[in-house]
């Protein structure tokens, strides 16, 4: 009489169709060593610039203006950049960059990519197309691409893209060719575009709801007029807004943290975190999984890892 009784207090209180289990799940803690360097970084800067018969005097403009494009990365001795220029002319192969290397060791990279500019001419397919050359160039030299570098793509044209290959599917390549990391990825366009108040005689391209403009917002990117007086500064803005870009410093992690066990550690010191206005040094960016750093001031050119410590987020 004794059991029964026992096991009908036991019995009270939970509901027995269902199984309990008060284990708690542990939080698994990891720690990364990452190397840091100083503002900069590495960056893949890809050109396609229509080679038709309407493009010489847009052309003309980009040559006249490429110390304008450059003048931040030739002042930024730690920003690791190569350039590579494409046709929108399937079947024409590179004309910078991929054969031979286009970086910051070329002794006067303005009058290089000038040159390789004036190649190109306008002798090019009526047929412009952007995206496929990208994606087949990138899949024949595929050293142009560093593991760890941004891709910045830029496109100059004055027509519609033609290679019926759509936006997103433009876009799960290149997310593809950067192992995942679309935030990797910034895409620019100088357009001759009715939208952008530019006149012309051929079906000329209309910005708003093209596959440009898609991708381009899927990257946060930027697009400009090649039609405006200052075409000149133009450039130069697209220049400081890629380096912008890439000089705040981003290391991913491996997993998902708590965010609130998030430390990051130099010199075994823990670095204070939050706006940079209040004295932070970083944050925490969700959308890219990772540490950002405001800037890196306070790194020692010869101590050069910083250890990232969290607990990993399992959901519970």
């Amino acid at each position: 009489m004794k059991y029964l009784l026992l096991l009908v207090l036991l019995s009270c209180g939970k509901n027995t169709s269902y199984v309990y289990n008060n284990k708690q799940i542990s939080s698994a803690v990891t720690r990364e060593s990452h190397t840091v360097v100083g503002d900069g970084g590495q960056v893949d800067i890809l050109w396609v610039i229509d080679n038709s018969g309407s493009m010489s005097d847009i052309q003309q403009d980009v040559i006249a203006n490429a110390d304008k494009f450059m003048q931040e990365f030739l002042k930024n001795n730690s920003l690791d950049w190569k350039m590579g220029l494409l046709s929108t002319s399937e079947d024409e192969q590179p004309y910078l960059g991929f054969a031979t290397l286009f970086d910051r060791k070329d002794k006067d990279p303005v009058a290089t990519f000038g040159a390789a500019v004036s190649r190109l001419g306008t002798s090019g397919s009526g047929t412009e197309k952007d995206f496929k050359p990208v994606m087949d160039k990138l899949n024949q030299y595929k050293s142009f691409l560093r593991p760890s570098a941004y891709l910045i793509l830029v496109f100059v044209t004055d027509e519609f893209e033609q290679s019926d290959i759509t936006a997103q599917n433009f876009m799960a390549d290149m997310v593809a060719k950067k192992s995942g990391r679309a935030q990797m990825i910034r895409a620019y366009g100088a357009f001759h575009a009715k939208d952008f108040g530019c006149s012309g005689t051929y079906d000329q391209l209309v910005y708003a709801g093209s596959v440009f403009e898609e991708v381009i917002n899927a990257t946060n990117g930027k697009a400009y007029s090649t039609c405006t007086p200052d075409f000149g500064i133009q450039l130069a803005s697209l220049g400081n807004d890629i380096v912008a870009a890439i000089s705040s410093p981003v290391i991913l992690l491996s997993k998902r943290p708590l965010v609130s066990t998030l430390k990051v550690l130099y010199k075994g010191a823990e670095l204070p975190a939050g706006p940079q206005s209040a004295g932070g040094l970083w944050i925490y960016d969700p959308d890219a999984n990772g540490v950002r750093f405001h800037n890196m001031d306070f790194v020692d050119f010869n101590v050069k890892a910083v250890e990232i410590e969290f607990q990993v987020d399992q959901g519970q």
